[in-house]
């Protein structure tokens, strides 16, 4: 019973963390600090990575300074900052580049089933680091419990 209860708390907490980094990414999104950069298409759905120069990727902006173009990409820009913040879509994943990185946003509406996270194996890849760590560093046993 113990065990169970200790799984559902780590697993609120990997679902807690993950809507703060919706919320936060929503944020950014709002703010013009991060824009859509590229689209990612996946078997039967597809995904939008943003980016902007806090993730050191240049901001999209219209062709030539057109400023319809950059309108449509703000008005793209908030659509889905109301889709992160109602649960629509969650970040998925983040990629990385030389120098920069962007995170990719989907989720059922764009195709891809929401991803639900799970614990099956924790107790096994605790185990696994516990020992990788303790035969190749140097490290104090206490710190690893």
């Amino acid at each position: 019973m113990n065990n169970t209860c200790d799984l559902e708390k780590r697993l609120q907490t990997i679902v807690s963390i993950q809507r703060n980094i919706d919320i936060i990414t929503a944020f950014l999104l709002l703010t013009g600090q991060v824009t859509v950069v590229r689209l990612i298409v996946e078997p039967k759905g597809f995904a939008l990575s943003v980016g902007g120069p806090l993730t050191g990727i240049g901001r999209l902006e219209g062709i030539s300074g057109n400023k319809t173009l950059s309108l449509i990409l703000d008005i793209g820009d908030i659509l889905l900052a109301i889709l992160l913040i109602s649960d629509q879509t969650n970040v998925s994943g983040i990629f990385l580049g030389p120098g920069r990185f962007s995170f990719n946003i989907t989720g059922p509406i764009f195709g891809v089933p929401k991803h639900v996270p799970t614990l099956p194996d924790l107790e096994r890849v605790f185990t696994q680091f516990r020992w990788i760590v303790s035969e190749h560093f140097d490290i104090e046993p206490e710190i690893l419990i």
